[in-house]
């Protein structure tokens, strides 16, 4: 099964050089009358008309190629599909290991991705934060992914023409790290990336006590509470640590390269980041097992459920206007 999830960023624009000086993206010619089009969004469906049908010309390694989108109000979804050419590729049957096609320099495997564009609205109906930040949510399938591609072609069309500006598309982050923890309905498992796997030491194997550990490759320990157990200890730690303004990280020894925590949410939804930073980028892991497949890839359909949940844990539901619906389009 492949490997998918959904990758979340903040995108604006501000006067070059001045980010105090956010520009309101629902009200674009107000700050540079050579916009084609005074919101964001509009912009965003002229630059997904023009690729609806063309891939990339042959000077580019990578295509890019909007399949299909759908507007409703200030969310744009849709599915574009990426691949590599320039090369030959022998396609082979996984089983017999027969070759079915022979790639040629010219052809590329279409990869289908799904995305989500967002320009948070209050409840009451008014853009949030002066209307100065959009989200939106990528989905990478292994590490394939859109998102330089959709950065350059929004440079390119939707501000062509626009002089003075700096435009961003950073990933999400929260400096939440220790809150996460520490207000966890369960902590469900521990996963440590190590240089060397702990041996008998017992500083190095403090945190194992009454633990079950399950090794994972080379250099991962899982820890999962025993029958019975529970990780309390670690989140009256993250407490402590979070007191003293010190890295979780601190809670093992310095032969740790990673070290991450999965904790459950409200309704059952897991999040996994690493503990080894403050500041950590947002992203979604997607189980297949869980959600609905087509051809092997997670439907439009669930991707859409799962993209709804991330865009609301982001933004502050008593302020914004949650994020609802079902998919418009299909994978």
């Amino acid at each position: 099964m492949p490997s998918e999830k959904l990758v979340p960023y903040s995108f604006e624009i501000y006067e070059h050089r001045n980010p105090d000086n956010g520009y309101n993206l629902t009200q674009l010619r107000a700050h540079d009358p050579a916009f084609d089009e005074n919101h964001i969004l509009d912009l965003m469906e002229n630059l997904f008309e023009k690729q609806e049908t063309n891939l990339e010309p042959s000077s580019n390694d990578k295509t890019f190629v909007i399949e299909e989108y759908h507007r409703e109000g200030n969310i744009i979804e849709g599915i574009v599909s990426t691949g590599y050419h320039g090369y030959e590729a022998e396609i082979r049957d996984v089983e017999s290991g027969d070759m079915t096609h022979l790639k040629g320099e010219d052809e590329a495997e279409q990869m289908p991705l799904y995305f989500l564009i967002y320009l948070p609205h209050t409840r009451e109906g008014k853009p949030y934060d002066n209307g100065q930040t959009a989200l939106i949510i990528l989905h990478q399938v292994n590490r394939i992914g859109v998102k330089g591609k959709l950065k350059k072609h929004i440079e390119e069309t939707c501000l062509s023409g626009v002089t003075d500006y700096t435009m961003k598309m950073e990933p999400v982050s929260t400096e939440e790290v220790l809150e996460k923890v520490i207000e966890a309905d369960r902590i469900a498992k521990l996963d440590i990336n190590v240089r060397k796997i702990p041996g008998d030491d017992e500083s190095r194997m403090e945190l194992l006590k009454g633990l079950s550990t399950e090794e994972v490759g080379t250099r991962s320990i899982v820890l999962r509470p025993e029958q019975g157990g529970s990780f309390e200890k670690v989140k009256r730690k993250a407490a402590r640590l979070k007191d003293r303004d010190k890295h979780f990280g601190t809670i093992v020894s310095d032969g740790v390269e990673d070290f991450s925590v999965t904790i459950q949410k409200d309704g059952g939804r897991t999040e996994t980041f690493s503990l080894l930073n403050e500041e950590v980028a947002m992203r979604k892991d997607l189980d297949s097992d869980e959600l609905r497949t087509n051809s092997g890839l997670i439907t439009a359909r669930s991707l859409r459920s799962e993209a709804n949940d991330l865009a609301n844990d982001i933004l502050d539901q008593q302020i914004v206007e949650p994020v609802t619906g079902t998919a418009n389009v299909e994978k």
